[in-house]
């Protein structure tokens, strides 16, 4: 009679420990990274930034303002701007949260090195040597237009717009920058994808900040 009673204590412990496990792997919640909300983010501006006679206006529930590298706080293999810059404007927006989507910024750039309006305009985008630029004229500046410039490397690519800015004898630079990850090298189901509606979202948004640049608070470049 022990030896059976003792038997089924034994089957007993083994069938709830069973149970417990069963009903903790099936209930366990597996973390997600997010989902893309399929909504474009909404342009609202809240802060300006101003440099030399410019200033422009950006919303601060999108954007993150860097002087530096290390002031970007979101990571990725193609970072939201290119290395040389005085300002980075990058997204750490949640739209896109859940898709191959990585970044998104606009690099802002004085360019002492190109001292005349002519070489301001024409001079191609680092690594380019035959671009040409699409250039608009006025009484008081000048703008230029390299498109479409990009960057790629391990599954990871990046395109987005060139502008140059001649006014007052200075040349501002600004780059717009979108990268991804190569959706065909996720799991099936594990993403959503990044859509081409999506990158003309981001794209939009970006143009939203270049378009709201001044010069001496009154004029508009872009």
């Amino acid at each position: 009679m022990k030896i059976n009673t003792l038997g089924f204590l034994l089957v007993l412990a083994l069938l709830s420990v069973g149970g417990w496990w069963y009903w903790s792997y099936n209930t366990t919640e597996i973390p997600v990274t997010g989902v893309s909300t399929t909504t474009p983010p909404v342009f609202s501006a809240d802060q300006k930034l101003s440099f030399g006679t410019l200033s422009l206006a950006y919303s601060s529930a999108d954007f993150g303002l860097a002087t530096t590298e290390e002031q970007i706080l979101v990571k990725s293999y193609i970072p939201s701007c290119d290395t040389d810059f005085n300002y980075c404007l990058y997204y750490h927006g949640v739209s896109y949260l859940g898709t191959n989507f990585e970044s998104a910024g606009i690099r802002i750039q004085t360019r002492a090195d190109l001292k005349t309006q002519t070489r301001c305009l024409t001079t191609p985008p680092d690594g380019y040597t035959n671009m040409r630029p699409v250039i608009a004229t006025s009484t008081a500046f000048a703008t230029s237009t390299f498109s479409p410039i990009g960057d790629a490397g391990a599954g990871h690519y990046a395109s987005g717009v060139l502008y140059r800015l001649a006014v007052d004898g200075s040349c501002y630079e600004f780059e717009t920058r979108i990268g991804e990850a190569q959706y065909a090298n996720y799991p099936e189901g594990t993403v959503q994808k990044f859509t081409d509606k999506d990158q003309a979202a981001v794209a939009a948004m970006l143009m939203d900040v270049l378009k709201s640049v001044t010069i001496a608070s009154s004029t508009k470049p872009f």
